[in-house]
């Protein structure tokens, strides 16, 4: 059960159903922090622009070397998500 409002990608419409469908050719899934979010696709759209930027073009890093950064730093970070 959500305590959040939201709107389940089934239900999306316009930038935000770009967003969620941007989200599922990144992560073949849409996270659920981004899901929480849905109600404002016009501040979620950057969000999902700058990660696709940030883990998915080649700057130097491989992706799967970002992800292990970012997975390392999370632990660091105590974060349970």
């Amino acid at each position: 059960m959500s305590y959040l409002k939201t709107v389940p990608p089934e239900e999306a419409t316009g930038n935000l159903k770009a967003s969620y469908d941007t989200l599922r050719a990144m992560f073949d899934r849409i996270p659920k922090v981004y899901i929480a979010q849905s109600l404002r696709a016009d501040l979620l759209e950057p969000v999902v622009l700058y990660n696709k930027r940030l883990m998915t073009e080649t700057h130097g890093l491989s992706r799967s070397t970002k992800e292990l950064i970012a997975a390392y730093v999370s632990k660091l970070n105590a974060c349970e998500y």
